[in-house]
């Protein structure tokens, strides 16, 4: 998530530094535990989301698994949720487990536990979801941006689609009628009274789908692979593939049964990872800006916390605040995020340090440390001009050699 200098350091050639990023072998974080709320209007204290974001961004900044850690940002991407709508943190924060407990693992059982996941269930509408009236928001999305992207579905598709994940309610203790739901409290169920039981035909399999029943039609499709496939391409090479690289890719994916690692393999090794052409192809977001900055020039006392009030309003700002997307397509990517307020207010993220900041005395030193190496004179120029060493850490921050990786 970030340039990881001190590893850059000690890593000899590019095959030890892609091997580094994909090693796992390092125990897994044990996330913080956060007690339920006591009801519905309790947990709807937004601050409460504060302490989750902060432990997430010092992952991000100096876990040992570093593709976990990217793997991590991009399904809570791809399965966007806000805490806008969904409103409780505590929620939030269960989605987030859920999403890192499969992050590096199967794509096919982290699609069929997150459609089920109660923020999902709340931010899609499924908890209003019954035969009798049915919402067709998240059988929209689930084919749109969760699997086979647009073109390969009919309105109609929506529509089975919809009747097969009707049926499914969330536990908000303190909200009307939740008394009488068995399961409980902030978990989802299944009340068979509230299920279209119909016969359906969903992209020409014909059945009494349920949820599971759907969800494995969209992932019979080729398409679904491929989507998923090119996603993961163009977060990790910053480049779209090929047509031809889609499809095999594709292919490989769906025959390691939606392995997720298998497919992250299939992308570090084709020759357009380490080529030229991926080099600064892809927009830096905010959230690695941030994370980018800390691995450069970190706190100066471990007691601070890795984002406190202040670099929370930057991210919010720059519309980047973690379980905040802005909407259900997740956060802005590419050129979006190179317009002027983009760059203007990345300055705001230097208030991560409460005081003056220890920065290397030197162009060289500094440029290290944020692996940056292929840098203009331009920049370097700029760079050179300024003796206060915290301004030019700024100048690093806002260089358009650091804007993109």
């Amino acid at each position: 998530m970030g340039p990881q200098p001190d590893l850059v350091a000690g890593t000899r050639d590019a095959d030890a530094g892609v091997a580094r990023a994909l090693d796992l072998t390092a125990p897994a974080a044990v996330p913080p535990t956060i007690d339920p709320p006591v009801d519905y209007d309790t947990g709807r204290e937004l601050a409460q989301i504060a302490p989750p974001i902060a432990w997430w961004i010092g992952q991000m900044q100096q876990s040992p698994r570093l593709v976990e850690e990217r793997l991590v940002w991009f399904w809570h991407d791809h399965f966007a949720t806000g805490l806008q709508k969904v409103r409780v943190p505590y929620l939030m924060w269960q989605q987030h487990l859920l999403v890192r407990q499969h992050a590096t693992g199967n794509f096919a059982t982290l699609l069929k536990a997150i459609s089920r996941d109660p923020a999902m269930l709340v931010y899609l509408d499924g908890v209003s979801s019954t035969a009798r009236d049915r919402n067709e928001n998240f059988g929209r999305e689930v084919m749109e941006l969760f699997t086979l992207g647009r073109g390969n579905y009919g309105e109609q598709d929506v529509v089975e689609a919809a009747r097969s994940f009707t049926g499914w309610v969330v536990n908000l203790p303190g909200r009307p009628g939740t008394r009488a739901l068995p399961n409980p409290a902030w978990t989802s169920t299944f009340i068979p009274a509230r299920f279209d039981a119909g016969t359906k035909t969903l992209l020409g399999t014909t059945g009494n789908l349920d949820m599971d029943g759907a969800l494995d039609v969209l992932l019979g499709q080729d398409a679904t692979a491929i989507q998923i496939a090119s996603k993961l391409y163009w977060a990790l090479v910053g480049t779209r593939p090929p047509d031809k690289t889609a499809t095999r890719l594709g292919r490989v994916f769906r025959d390691a049964g939606y392995e997720v690692m298998p497919l992250v393999e299939a992308i570090v090794a084709d020759p357009a990872f380490l080529a030229d052409a991926a080099v600064g192809a892809k927009a830096r977001s905010p959230i690695e800006k941030l994370v980018g900055l800390i691995q450069a020039v970190p706190l100066a006392s471990a007691a601070v916390g890795p984002v406190g009030p202040r670099a929370g309003n930057a991210l919010r700002t720059l519309g980047y605040v973690p379980f905040v997307p802005p909407n259900v397509a997740g956060f802005p990517e590419g050129t979006g995020l190179l317009g002027p307020h983009q760059l203007v207010h990345a300055f705001d993220l230097l208030s991560v340090y409460p005081s003056r900041p220890t920065v290397p005395a030197t162009v060289a030193a500094l440029l290290e440390r944020f692996a940056l190496v292929d840098v203009s004179d331009r920049t370097r120029t700029v760079l050179a001009r300024e003796d206060d060493p915290a301004r030019r850490l700024a100048l690093v921050l806002a260089s358009p050699e650091f804007a993109v990786v």
